[in-house]
C-alpha cells in the first residue's frame, strides 16, 4: 500500500534542515524506499552534508533532487532562500537514476536501461540542468521511450556558484538529469496550469528565417504583436514583452483552451524588418497566436485545474512550478501552496521553484515555460 510523507524546512544550518525536513516526512511514511528532496538557497559547499543528513535520517540512499529557485511542501513556499522539501514514499516499486552529462549521453538508451521501459500507471519524474539540455532531442528521446507513461519534471536551478545541480544518492552533478520512476497501481492524474489569456484568435506563420518569425497571415509579424499587446504596451516593445507572450497550440479541436497550448516568451524585435524572435526555431505553417500573461488569469487558471482532478484517494502529489509564477508574480508570498493546501487536503505535497517544466499538453510530453505542474499519486 502507497504511503507516503512531506517534510519542509527553513533552517540554515543544512544538518538542521535535513533532519527536520526528514524526520516530519518519516512521521506518516516510517520506513520510505525513495524520496524527492528539493533544496533552495546556497548552502554551497554544505551541500553534501545536507544531502549525507538527509539520507540518514530517511534511512534510505535512493534521495533524488536538484537545486531550486524555491520550494514547496506542507502548505508553504519559499523563494530565493534557503530552504529544504522532501517527499518520502514506501509501497511502490521505484527506480532512481542519474545520468551524469546530459549534453552528451545517449539519453534515449539511457532511459530505456534505467527505466526498463514505460506503463500508463507510471510516473516519471526528472529534473535535468537547462544549461546542458539539448531540448528538442530530450523531448524527443522522452517520446520514444517513455511513450505511454506520465512523465513531468522541472529545471534545475543556478545555486551562488552559477551551477545547478542534481542528484541520486551519493552522487552529486552538475549538467546532469536526475530522475525517479514511480511504478503505480493505477495511473497518475496529471494537471497542467497556465498563467496566459488569449488575446488573439489562431493564425499561422507564412515566412521564418530560423528563430525570427517575420510574417504571419502574410502580414508582418511585429505589427500583430502589437495590435495584441494594445494600448501603452504597444509603443514598449521591451516592457510589453514581460506580458506578451506567444502560443503555439497543440490542439485543433479546442487550440486555445486552457493547457492546450505551449507558451514561448520573445528574445528579440527587429522593428526595421518587423519582425520578431522566440528562442527556438519555427516553421512555415506553425499555428500561432497571442496571449497576456496575467495574475488574475492564472490564479483561475490553477484553481479551475485543481477542480478538475480528483484528490480522494490521492495518497501524495509532486508540484513543479516556474520561477516566473510565486510571490513575485501574483503579489502575495504562498498564494499558490494555499490554493494546493486547501484542493488536496491533508495530502502530502513537495516541489520546486525551477526554470522550466516538463509535462503533458494534449496528450504529448513538451517542454513548458510559466506553467505549474501537478502530479497526484
Amino acid at each position: 500500500m502507497l504511503s507516503a510523507g512531506v517534510g519542509f524546512s527553513i533552517a540554515t544550518d543544512p544538518k538542521q534542515a535535513a533532519i527536520a525536513a526528514a524526520e516530519a516526512a518519516i512521521a506518516t511514511c516510517a520506513s520510505p524506499s525513495a524520496a524527492l528532496a528539493f533544496v533552495s538557497g546556497d548552502y554551497g559547499a554544505d551541500l553534501g552534508l545536507l544531502l549525507d543528513a538527509l539520507r540518514g535520517a530517511l534511512g534510505t540512499r535512493a534521495v533524488v533532487g536538484a537545486t531550486a529557485q524555491g520550494v514547496v511542501g506542507a502548505g508553504r513556499e519559499v523563494e530565493g532562500t534557503q530552504g529544504v522539501s522532501v517527499l518520502a514514499i514506501d509501497g511502490l516499486d521505484s527506480q532512481a537514476f542519474l545520468l551524469p552529462d546530459l549534453s552528451q549521453a545517449d539519453v534515449s538508451a539511457e532511459l530505456a536501461a534505467q527505466t526498463g521501459g514505460a506503463r500508463p500507471e507510471d510516473l516519471v519524474i526528472l529534473l535535468p540542468d537547462p544549461a546542458a539540455m539539448r531540448a528538442e532531442r530530450l523531448l524527443a528521446d522522452l517520446r520514444e521511450e517513455l511513450s505511454g507513461a506520465a512523465v513531468v519534471g522541472a529545471g534545475a536551478a543556478t545555486d551562488a556558484s552559477g551551477r545547478a545541480r542534481q542528484w541520486c544518492g551519493e552522487e552529486i552533478e552538475t549538467g546532469a538529469l536526475a530522475g525517479l520512476v514511480l511504478r503505480g497501481a493505477t495511473p497518475p492524474q496529471i494537471g497542467v496550469t497556465q498563467a496566459c489569456r488569449p488575446v488573439s484568435e489562431v493564425h499561422h506563420v507564412t515566412r521564418t528565417e530560423g528563430n525570427w518569425i517575420l510574417e504571419i497571415d502574410g502580414r508582418p509579424a511585429l505589427d500583430l504583436f502589437c495590435e495584441a499587446a494594445g494600448g501603452a504596451l504597444a509603443d514598449d516593445l521591451r516592457r510589453a514583452a514581460m506580458y506578451v507572450l506567444v502560443a503555439f497550440p497543440r490542439c485543433e479541436k479546442e487550440p486555445l483552451a486552457p493547457g492546450r497550448y505551449l507558451v514561448r516568451h520573445l528574445v528579440g524585435f527587429s522593428e526595421r524588418n518587423r519582425a520578431l524572435a522566440i528562442p527556438e526555431l519555427v516553421a512555415v505553417g506553425d499555428a500561432i497566436a497571442f496571449v497576456h500573461r496575467e495574475p488574475e488569469t492564472a490564479r483561475q487558471d490553477l484553481k479551475e485545474m485543481l477542480g478538475r482532478l480528483d484528490p480522494s484517494g490521492a495518497a501524495c502529489g509532486i508540484w513543479l512550478n516556474c520561477c516566473a509564477r510565486g510571490a513575485g508574480f501574483f503579489g502575495v508570498p504562498g498564494l499558490e501552496a494555499a490554493y494546493l493546501e486547501q484542493a488536496l487536503g491533508s495530502t502530502p505535497v513537495a516541489g520546486m521553484f525551477g526554470s522550466c517544466e516538463i509535462g503533458p499538453v494534449a496528450g504529448r510530453t513538451e517542454l513548458l515555460t510559466y506553467t505549474g505542474v501537478l502530479a497526484l499519486l
